[in-house]
């Protein structure tokens, strides 16, 4: 064995021997439960963060179908001058 060898099998057995006073459910819990809850919590913001998304488009749509009223009447007044004026004008060259 190398001297870097040597070096990490005794880092191992002094942290498995430094380890040794825990009890084993933490060290259970830690190793397989814990990715479990980590990937539930990780999935719970996600599923918040899509829900946020889902709202602000329904929320643009909302705004879309507001606007398009907006510029229906807008056309409606567009229109409606147009012919206002185009009827002063054929009055004032009838005159």
């Amino acid at each position: 064995m190398s001297p870097e060898h040597v070096g990490l099998v005794t880092t191992l057995l002094s942290l498995l021997n430094k380890m040794s006073g825990w009890p084993f459910g933490i060290l259970f819990f830690m190793v397989v439960v814990g990715p479990w809850i980590l990937a539930l919590m990780l999935g719970n913001s996600y599923r918040r963060r899509f829900e946020a998304v889902v709202r602000m488009y329904e929320s643009n749509v909302t705004l879309v179908n507001d606007y398009h009223k907006v510029a229906n009447d807008l056309k409606d007044v567009i229109i409606l001058n147009t012919q206002t004026i185009t009827t002063l004008i054929a009055e004032i060259r009838a005159r």
